[in-house]
């Protein structure tokens, strides 16, 4: 959880920046564009600092991706995103950093989170650039950004439920989630419900319950014609489900 002075560090951060940027220089409202110098004065003082390098005009469907993560993004205390746009013509803008980062214009965009202000080994997305699975790695890696139906302590528990094998363990976590859930308003009570009953169903029916699930209800969502109502729910309990996954390597490190 972000304390007081990391929360004011981060909004008078973005606040500047936003206000250093050029007239008519391109970025995606709500993140932050860096460049070869503001980038080392910048990193150095957070907590988590994800960032896009991509090209300087990005466009199309992951840069829409792009746009959702960034509007999502406002419910993490912790978090700064920002984009660093390299150009491949001319005084060829930030390459210095594509090139300290491995980063070749065929991978672009390419997704960078830095940890307390390490500059030196950033951990690297690899999976599809999906809003969804983007915020799910962030997740692994202590970062929370709010997904829809998912309450931030309970994802934490998920976590730590997942990361244990002792039946022991699991069922203390339980108790906690069930303690926390009782002193929710109602509404988060029926979220954090989901919570408990995910938990049930992995000690009886093993791990895999939670991928098995999420598959059953992504062709749901794909084939059926149920109501938009109806797919907001079944959209929540997906986005829950997915906070009890934990990747085969903890870290990605250039």
């Amino acid at each position: 959880m972000a304390d007081a002075g990391s929360s004011s560090l981060l909004l008078l951060l973005t606040a500047f920046l936003h206000l250093s940027v050029p007239a008519g220089a391109l970025h995606t409202v709500g993140s932050v564009p860096l460049d070869t110098v503001t980038f080392y004065k910048v990193i150095p003082k957070l907590k988590y600092a994800l960032i896009k390098i991509d090209t300087q005009y990005p466009y199309g469907e992951k840069q829409d991706e792009f746009k959702k993560l960034v509007e999502n993004s406002a419910s993490s205390k912790e978090l700064l995103v920002a984009e660093v746009g390299i150009s491949d013509y001319g005084d060829k803008e930030n390459s210095e950093l594509g090139e300290k980062y491995k980063v070749e214009k065929d991978d672009f965009p390419v997704y960078l989170l830095f940890i307390d202000g390490d500059l030196e080994t950033p951990a690297r997305f690899t999976g599809e650039i999906k809003q969804e699975g983007i915020q799910q790695w962030l997740k692994t890696k202590g970062v929370w950004v709010g997904m829809l139906g998912c309450l931030e302590a309970f994802d934490f528990l998920a976590q730590d439920f997942s990361s244990t094998r002792s039946v022991e363990e699991r069922q203390k976590i339980m108790g906690k989630a069930k303690n926390r859930m009782e002193k929710l308003p109602e509404s988060d009570q029926k979220l954090a419900e989901q919570y408990h009953k995910i938990m049930s169903k992995m000690l009886a029916q093993g791990d895999p319950f939670v991928s098995s699930e999420i598959a059953r209800i992504g062709k749901l969502l794909e084939e059926s014609k149920m109501s938009s109502a109806k797919k907001v729910e079944f959209q929540k309990r997906q986005n829950i489900l997915s906070s009890f996954q934990i990747p085969n390597s903890p870290r990605e490190d250039l």
